[in-house]
């Protein structure tokens, strides 16, 4: 008998999915740091993450550490395998971490610009009508007194 036909088709398909996982996660890490080195130069035409691309391949990294999670072969893996993905995976990890920080800071600052833009055109919009005093508000009239002494 051969090496090849006492591999199990299980551990056969695990080790495929970890060999693919690896591929995607060194994909994904290229594309996160691509991004976080156009936010740092302020090129926001450089990120890499807002190709549809990146996206898909995305959630096909999650579904597929979702079904290698499932499978629960690992323990049966090449050592050296099972190390190069964990420790892409906690390199993907921390460029995600360093990501969202970059994310989060950009989105305070043009938070920050959106409502100062709004308090000026406020301003300005006050400054062009100089009587601007809110108007009494009209009487109702009320048609009570007439019904309840039956004159209509």
């Amino acid at each position: 008998m051969t090496a090849a036909a006492t591999i199990d088709p299980a551990d056969h398909e695990t080790r495929r999915r970890m060999e693919n996982l690896l591929a995607m996660s060194t994909r994904l890490c290229a594309a996160i740091s691509t991004d976080i080195a156009a936010l740092e130069k302020g090129d926001f035409g450089g990120i890499a993450s807002t190709d549809p691309e990146i996206g898909r391949l995305c959630a096909l990294y999650g579904r597929e550490v979702m079904a290698l999670k499932s499978a629960g072969n690992i323990k049966n893996m090449p050592v050296e395998l099972v190390d190069a993905l964990r420790e892409t995976g906690g390199r993907l990890s921390h460029l995600l971490g360093q990501h969202e920080s970059l994310v989060a800071c950009m989105r305070e600052a043009s938070e920050g610009l959106i409502q100062a833009v709004a308090e000026e055109v406020e301003k300005s919009r006050q400054r062009g009508a100089p009587y601007s005093a809110t108007p009494k508000p009209k009487r109702q009239s009320s048609s009570a007194a007439i019904v309840y002494n039956k004159v209509v």
